[in-house]
Order: C-alpha cells, then sequence, then structure tokens
C-alpha cells in the first residue's frame, strides 16, 4: 500500500503548492481593452505516488511530480457572429507527454442564428475535437471531475492522447431548443495529429516507427439531448479513422490503420448529486504490419460509472468504477496471454477511485485522488519499460498496485 506519511512527500507537495502563489488570488479574467477581448488562464502543478507500476514520471520511488498543466487563452469577436479563440498550453506527464508547449487550438467561430431557438456555425483551424462529455475541456481540471479522467475512455498515459484532443480542419455544429429541451450536433472532418507524441508507434502497434502517417482526413460526429440546460445529458459519439503509414526505413513496412470508436454517454445532474456513466469500444484493423501480409484485427471494451457528491458549498466528492478490456472477446487476458507470453493483466485494467476536490480560496482549487487498481493495460510504457515486449524483458509489471494523485489549479 502508498506511504504519504515521509516527511519528504510532505515537503514536496507543500513546495509544488506555493509555486502557484505568485499568479495572485483574485483575478477571474483580464481584459485586453479591446472591444470584448478577454484573456483566461490556468496553473495546475500535480503529485502522484504509486505502490507498484509508474504512472506520470518515476511515481513509484518517492513519487513525482512530473505532471503540470499551464494554458493561457484570448477570445473576443471581431463582427458580431465571428469570434477568435486560441490558447497555448504547456503540459508535462513524465514519460507519457514531455512535448511541453503547444498550440491546443486556434479558430475562427463563425454563428449564423436563425432565431431565438436555433444556430448554425463553423469553426475552422486547430479544433478541440467533440467527443464523450469531457475531451473538449480536459486539460483544465476545474472542467473535470477528478484530478485524472477515467483512464479506460479517456487516455491520459498512452500516446494516443495529444491526437485525441486537437486537430487541424473543420467543425460546423447546429443547436435547436424547444421548451425545456435542447439538441445539437458536431461533424468534424479534419488531418488528425498522428504524427508526434508517439501517437504513430500507437496506431501501427510498432516500437519505432520511422516515418509518417498520411491518407484521408479524420472524421469525428457528436450529437447529444439535453433536459432542462444540462439536468439530464444523453450523448453519442464517434471517430472514425483511416491511416496510412509511410514508413522511410527498408527495415520497418508500410501499411494502413483502420479504427472506429463509437461512445455513448449519460449524466443526471441534480441539486447535490451528479451520475454519469460512458461506455464505447474501439475497433481496430491493422495491414501490412505482419509477416504475410496478415491483418490484426481486434475489438476493445471501455466503461466507467461514476457518482459525484457536493456536500458542502467548496467540497466535492466522487466515487467511480473504470474498467478496460483490450479484447472485448477475452476480457480476462487468458487467451492474449497465451498468444504472447505476457500476463493476463496486461489486457486489462480495473480501477476503483475516491476522490475529494476543495475550492479553498477564490479561484484556487486542491484535489485528490486515490485509486485501486487490477490490471496494467492503460499504462504508458514509456514510464514503464517493463511492458513492453519488444524490448525482450518484459515482466508484465504489478498486476495489483495504488495510486495516489493530488493536484493544486489556480484560474483566471
Amino acid at each position: 500500500m502508498l506511504n504519504i506519511t515521509k516527511p519528504s512527500w510532505r515537503l514536496k507537495l507543500v513546495i509544488g503548492f506555493f509555486c502557484l502563489l505568485p499568479y495572485g488570488r483574485d483575478a477571474f479574467s483580464f481584459d485586453l481593452g479591446i472591444g470584448d477581448w478577454q484573456a483566461h488562464g490556468f496553473a495546475s502543478q500535480g503529485y502522484t505516488l504509486t505502490s507498484g507500476n509508474n504512472f506520470f514520471g518515476n511515481s513509484k520511488n518517492g513519487g513525482s511530480f512530473d505532471f503540470r498543466e499551464i494554458g493561457v487563452n484570448v477570445m473576443g469577436h471581431v463582427y458580431p457572429n465571428l469570434l477568435i479563440a486560441a490558447q497555448g498550453l504547456y503540459r508535462d506527464a513524465g514519460g507519457s507527454d514531455n512535448d511541453n508547449f503547444r498550440l491546443d487550438f486556434a479558430n475562427l467561430d463563425y454563428q449564423l442564428p436563425f432565431n431565438e431557438h436555433s444556430t448554425l456555425g463553423i469553426r475552422l483551424g486547430r479544433i478541440k475535437n467533440p467527443f464523450g462529455l469531457y475531451n473538449d475541456t480536459r486539460d483544465v481540471i476545474w472542467t473535470r471531475p477528478s484530478v485524472t479522467l477515467p483512464q479506460s475512455v479517456y487516455f491520459d498515459a498512452l500516446a494516443l492522447r495529444q491526437s485525441m484532443i486537437s486537430s487541424d480542419g473543420g467543425l460546423i455544429y447546429g443547436r435547436h431548443s424547444f421548451g425545456d429541451h435542447a439538441f445539437n450536433a458536431e461533424f468534424v472532418t479534419a488531418n488528425p495529429l498522428d504524427n508526434t507524441g508517439g501517437a504513430t508507434e500507437f496506431l501501427t502497434g510498432l516500437t519505432s516507427a520511422p516515418g509518417k502517417m498520411t491518407g484521408r482526413p479524420l472524421f469525428i460526429g457528436r450529437a447529444g439531448y439535453q433536459w432542462k440546460e444540462g439536468r439530464f445529458r444523453l450523448m453519442f459519439s464517434v471517430v472514425n479513422l483511416d491511416r496510412d503509414f509511410k514508413s522511410s526505413s527498408p527495415l520497418v513496412p508500410s501499411g494502413n490503420v483502420k479504427t472506429l470508436y463509437p461512445l455513448a454517454s449519460a449524466q443526471l445532474n441534480l441539486e447535490k448529486w451528479s451520475f454519469t456513466a460512458e461506455y464505447g469500444q474501439v475497433v481496430t484493423e491493422r495491414n501490412g504490419f505482419l509477416p504475410g501480409g496478415l491483418t490484426f484485427k481486434n475489438t476493445s471494451e471501455s466503461f466507467y460509472v461514476q457518482s459525484e457528491y457536493r456536500f458542502a458549498p467548496a467540497w466535492t466528492a466522487m466515487v467511480r468504477f473504470d474498467a478496460f478490456f483490450a479484447n472485448i472477446h477475452d476480457r480476462s487476458g487468458k487467451k492474449m496471454a497465451q498468444l504472447t507470453g505476457l500476463p493476463k493483466h496486461s489486457f486489462f485494467a480495473k480501477d476503483i477511485t475516491f476522490g475529494l476536490r476543495w475550492e479553498f480560496a477564490r479561484n484556487f482549487m486542491v484535489a485528490a485522488d486515490y485509486h485501486r487498481v487490477y490490471g496494467t493495460g492503460w499504462l504508458s510504457q514509456v514510464d514503464n519499460p517493463q511492458l513492453n515486449p519488444q524490448l525482450g524483458q518484459s515482466s508484465g509489471g504489478d498486476a495489483n498496485w495504488d495510486l495516489f494523485t493530488v493536484m493544486f489549479s489556480y484560474r483566471f
């Protein structure tokens, strides 16, 4: 089990918190003095400690501070219906995300209202991918239900994370409301960011993938229903990816990757309680990477159920069960273990999470999660090289392990 009573752990936690204090206490936003243009931002510093495998850095040896998110965005109208918005982001999450500074989004957003109930719009540039309940705003802890999102659905430790968040292209959206009911739909066609952050290796399944991804644009669709301005929400999202890998090395084959990821979401928000569930399957087909031209096909399964309780004005408690299975037809991992020689727990992860967040001062918050995890299916092989069978030394990692993570955050 975790040991968080060492003085060194307490000292590191205090230092991480005071790193945020120079940003001030009372700001909500910064008025740029030009029309309605404003700047907003956030700074979050996290700490992770694990009993076995690593998560966001070398977390099992005294803990890791390699978990921080800092962002600044500006937005404003150049015409009544034309909005410009952009955000720069600095993120560090151990070996799974060390790209540091990046352009999170930058786009033009034009709205065409038909009447007070219906709107059609288009967004162009680098856009946030509309997927599920949390993907659009997942880099800001204030909009997440916990320090980390359910890892079965929103991969944070895997190299696919950055290409899931943003893409370069266009988004068409529409909204219509009547009475207490509202419908919305979004459709994206864009160039995915799948040549950065190890996404190429993740998609192709190759340890080293010299070359680049090309081919058809990414398609994403999301449709949703809301009752009483979000009291009850239903949503369906789907990602469709069809990409070609062009190898630049004679030792590595070229090939094609097809991925279909449908996700169903539901949420009920009451005065003090919120209940959330999402369920998805990732259907993957890889061609050209296996000897003899064999095709690899697989369907994984992801879901979670979650409850939040706002028991005081500044306090929220959360409990969640989160599950991931690398093969929907082999939830125990037994068949995959026989095929690969890896332990069964390499092909699933079951996570029970308890969370607590406290907005202890104006625009300041501290949040903490405790995870009891069985399995290693969504862990990063960069932070955990013992999980990589292609290194010839895979031990499969620890099957049962604990994760404690805490984050201090300030926003304006």
